[in-house]
């Protein structure tokens, strides 16, 4: 597992990445999206959510790859637990987006 994964500002990451998901999302359904956020727009609808979220905490933790020297730190399987918990904390956000 990544240290992004354990760390105590994942569950902040992940907020943080739901709350641009959801000005994303707006955007979708007509609502204005702030100039900010236009990149990461274009980057959803050329490469999907997946790369996004990996674009995201890649800047978050610009030097993660740099710090672990074993290859198994360095495998394609790195920093998937990250990027599967803001997944899943975007899906389970639904709850927030229904109507009472």
């Amino acid at each position: 597992m990544s240290m992004a994964a354990t760390s105590p500002g994942s569950s902040i990451l992940s907020s943080a990445i739901a709350n641009q998901y959801e000005l994303l999302r707006g955007a979708a359904l007509g609502e204005a999206l702030p100039v900010s956020a236009r990149s990461g727009l274009m980057l959803v609808l050329r490469r999907g959510v997946w790369s996004w979220v990996k674009t995201l905490v890649a800047a978050t933790y610009p030097q993660q790859d740099q710090t672990h020297s074993s290859p198994a730190a360095t495998s394609p399987h790195s920093g998937h637990a990250t990027i599967v918990h803001i997944l899943a904390t975007i899906v389970m956000s639904i709850h927030n987006r229904r109507p009472s």
